[in-house]
């Protein structure tokens, strides 16, 4: 009688949690690069909440709006190119 041995599979490289990660610009927490990522205007790196703010911008910016952080979009920033 043959005996059958189930093993578990390791993780899919796509379903694994990002191993690189950094420090958000506005609070210091930690950044994971997938959820969160740089504004286009201030070229801060910001975590989640600090750069799309919420599910429905993030899905926004990944159908191919502008990834802006909120600073940004409601102009509470100013840039460099602003004092030119």
């Amino acid at each position: 009688m043959q005996r059958h041995v189930t093993r578990t599979m390791a993780k899919f490289g796509i379903f694994r949690d990002t191993e690189l990660a950094t420090d958000c610009d506005e609070c210091g927490g930690r950044v994971d690069l997938l959820k969160g990522g740089a504004c286009v205007r201030c070229r801060r790196i910001l975590c989640f909440t600090h750069l799309h703010g919420s599910f429905v911008r993030r899905l926004a910016t990944d159908l191919g709006a502008e990834t802006l952080c909120v600073r940004c979009r409601t102009g509470s920033v100013r840039t460099s190119s602003d004092e030119s």
